[in-house]
């Protein structure tokens, strides 16, 4: 069955599936980051290097409750496909009624939650006085979109379980081009500083995501759900949100870790902490297409395995790992050669230029191992085992990056530590997370054993 809004992935040719399926994916990632990029140069250019640091900053603040978000809503895009690939409709329809309202009560607490502990967490974290009052400007009026958000990460994973990814692709085209539109408006007629950056963002994401909403409650007849029919059903939210927590506390312990390594930034000053934030944005071009990948193994792996097609799934899974080594290689030289000049898109200083472009040559070269990683956690997360990749997250993620830097800036005051902890703990992950897919996926799923014919 192939229907207008859903996309059946349980037969036909794997490569141009895959293909096809990845490519609206990869292509809204990249846009996000040409929208990042756009966006931050704005902002640095017109309002300033501790604009740029505040945003930086906070930034990390509110990338906690995002990535819980994608995280969680990778969760339910696995269930969701699962229940797809099984034509198990009903379920599917109770599935996505209780995902959508659970998501807008979460949305409600989180808002609630993060106005109350903002300024706290801001004050933990070391954040210099001259950079404070704009960071707690802009966190404010961030805050109010986190309902949105969740339901716009949600909305996109439910799409991506059924195998849509090219509507989602055109929300983010209309909001990225909005928020730019309303950035310029703000920003640099207006004279709003980083108060319009924060408006322009959340009228965006109003806006895409009752788009995504409206796609949700379009859809064919077998998976369409109506207003009425949005409600908590009993039993689902343990089913959904067992498999979507634990894929949102990994998300989520990465984020941590970074916040709690900032206030390490923070002591090397605003300079530092403005290079890190356009090295950020630069490694989005790296990091968000290969994460892409994991998301799209996520849904293809979930509809087959839901359709007990194991032999797909593994087939499924071979070409996403040597595509995710080819890409990575690719997008790490290009971004070498280019990052010079990327980075003088943000500012013209010299030493927030010298931090990005240090970081740049000492991170980027694990994120071959990166990537591969993604495909491990989203062959993972497509047969529902979240509880070890998140364990696995928690460990190198949080715990040994924390401890490393912790330990080592004791006796090298030297932002190199800080890099280095990043590559030295995706290896550790690599080699925890390749012993869990072989655990559980390879030896109880595969006839033959998948990593020998790699």
């Amino acid at each position: 069955m192939q229907a207008k809004c859903q996309v059946d992935m349980t037969y036909g040719n794997i490569s141009k599936q895959l293909f096809i399926f990845t490519i609206p994916i990869l292509l809204s990632q990249i846009l996000q980051q040409f929208y990042n990029i756009a966006d931050t140069a704005i902002i640095g250019k017109y309002i300033g290097t501790y604009a740029l640091a505040a945003i930086g900053s906070t930034g990390l603040l509110i990338s906690v409750i995002v990535n819980f978000f994608i995280g969680l809503s990778t969760g339910v895009s696995a269930v969701i496909a699962n229940q797809f690939g099984a034509h198990e409709y009903d379920k599917l329809k109770k599935s996505i009624a209780t995902s959508l309202t659970v998501s807008i009560i979460l949305g409600v607490i989180f808002t609630i939650a993060s106005l109350i502990f903002m300024k706290p967490i801001i004050n933990l974290l070391q954040t210099p006085k001259d950079v404070y009052d704009l960071a707690v400007d802009y966190l404010k009026i961030c805050f109010l979109g986190i309902t949105f958000q969740l339901l716009y990460n949600i909305g996109t994973a439910i799409l991506r379980a059924l195998g849509n990814t090219k509507d989602p692709l055109y929300f983010l085209v209309f909001s990225c081009v909005l928020n730019l539109i309303l950035d310029i408006l703000f920003i640099v007629y207006f004279g709003w500083g980083v108060k319009g950056a924060a408006i322009a963002t959340l009228i965006s994401q109003i806006l895409a995501t009752l788009l995504v909403l409206w796609k949700i409650m379009c859809l064919d007849d077998e998976c369409k759900i109506d207003l009425k029919q949005i409600k908590i059903y009993k039993g689902y939210t343990q089913d959904i949100f067992g498999v979507g927590i634990p894929a949102g506390l990994q998300a989520i312990f990465m984020s941590i870790s970074s916040l709690i390594i900032q206030s390490s930034i923070n002591s090397f000053g605003a300079e530092a902490m403005a290079g890190i934030t356009v090295f950020a944005k630069v490694e989005g071009f790296l990091y968000f297409p290969l994460f892409s990948l994991g998301l799209a193994v996520t849904g293809f792996v979930g509809q087959n395995f839901g359709a007990k097609e194991y032999e797909r799934v593994k087939k499924g899974i071979n070409i996403s790992l040597k595509l995710s080594a080819y890409l990575s290689l690719i997008f790490i030289i290009i971004l070498n050669i280019f990052a010079p000049y990327i980075l003088k898109l943000f500012t013209n200083d010299v030493a927030v230029i010298k931090v990005g472009l240090e970081s740049i040559r000492i991170v980027f070269p694990s994120y071959v191992l990166y990537a591969m990683n993604q495909i491990y956690i989203g062959s993972l997360r497509g047969i529902e085992k979240t509880f070890e990749p998140m364990i696995i997250s928690l460990f190198a993620h949080c715990i040994f990056r924390v401890i490393w830097c912790y330990v080592l800036l004791r006796y090298f005051h030297d932002m190199k530590v800080i890099y280095s902890s990043y590559s030295v703990s995706i290896l550790i992950m690599f080699g925890l997370l390749y012993t869990s897919y072989k655990k559980n996926i390879c030896k109880k799923y595969f006839k033959a054993d998948i990593v020998n014919e790699n």
